[in-house]
Parts: C-alpha cells; sequence; structure tokens
C-alpha cells in the first residue's frame, strides 16, 4: 500500500507548498537545479494562472508538489523556444516546478505528479503540448519527464545563463 496520496492543490496549500519548495531547495547539492519561486508566486499559479498537484504523506503533510502553468502568449512560453505558431502556442502547458521532500524521495513521486498532473490536461483537453525545463544534469528529473514520454528538443540557457534541456511531449 502507498504511504501517500495525490491531489490537485486549492489555495489554502499556498504557503505549505512553497515551504516544501524551500527546503527541497536548501537540501540540493547542486542549487542551479532547482530555481525555487516564492510564495507569491505559488499562489499566482493556484489562482491565475495554473493549478497545481500535491503528494501527501498519510496525516496529509505535503511532502512533493508541481506546479502547472499556462503561459498563454508570455515571453516564457516555451513553445517559443521551439518556433511554435501562434495555435500551437496556446495549446502549451508547462510543468514548472516539481519537488519531492528528501526524505519522500524514493518513491516516484515526480513521476506519479506528473502523470496524475496529465491526465487532468488530458481531461480538459485545450492543452496539446506539455513543456518543462530540466537541467541536463539533473539525472533523476530527466529519467521522470522519459518515463512519460517528454523528449529532449532543444538545450539552451534559461532562467538568467543556467543550462536546461527544453522537454515536449504531445498529448
Amino acid at each position: 500500500m502507498d504511504q501517500f496520496s495525490l491531489r490537485i492543490a486549492t489555495l489554502q496549500d499556498a504557503k505549505e507548498i512553497w515551504q516544501v519548495m524551500d527546503t527541497c531547495h536548501k537540501h540540493l547539492t547542486n542549487k542551479s537545479h532547482f530555481i525555487c519561486d516564492n510564495q507569491f508566486y505559488v499562489t499566482d499559479v493556484l489562482t491565475n494562472s495554473g493549478f497545481g498537484v500535491v503528494a501527501c504523506d498519510l496525516e496529509g503533510k505535503i511532502i512533493g508538489s508541481l506546479l502547472i502553468k499556462y503561459p498563454g502568449m508570455e515571453e516564457e512560453n516555451l513553445g517559443y523556444d521551439l518556433s511554435f505558431d501562434f495555435n500551437q502556442l496556446s495549446k502549451v502547458a508547462h510543468m514548472d516546478s516539481c519537488c519531492v521532500l528528501p526524505n519522500a524521495r524514493g518513491n516516484h513521486l515526480e513521476t506519479k505528479m506528473l502523470a496524475y498532473a496529465e491526465n487532468h490536461l488530458i481531461t480538459a483537453s485545450k492543452y496539446s503540448f506539455l513543456m518543462a525545463t530540466v537541467a541536463p544534469d539533473n539525472i533523476p528529473s530527466m529519467k521522470s519527464l522519459t518515463a512519460l514520454g517528454y523528449q529532449v528538443m532543444a538545450t539552451k540557457e534559461k532562467y538568467e545563463g543556467y543550462l536546461r534541456n527544453i522537454m515536449l511531449k504531445k498529448i
């Protein structure tokens, strides 16, 4: 039996999601693997520009999170990096920010949260292109994404000079 559950995040989860993100970032050996956003960003995604998935332990405490962002036509849309046209850009969703607390790693939670989010997006049917960025040397995240069918489409500097693989999955 699994020692965790997955669910769609609520606005009330924003602070705890950010705390998980902050804790994960503090425990990273290579801080460039995860760009830690602030609580305002988490709140904005949950209320205006996307949704979140959380993994919770048996007591309901959040042990992992994934933010999914709908970038629309904003400059940050990863579709621009792949020369998407206007119609394609409107169908992009970003698998934006994923982290799992150190003591919960090894349960494939990143892969499970990504799959959970994908099922939610398939139901919404508006989005055809799921995109993400990942540091080329972040082997666990690369494995999670490729296991679900994401492919490296380009490698570029993003986020103030950090090298990232731009990953794509068509649904």
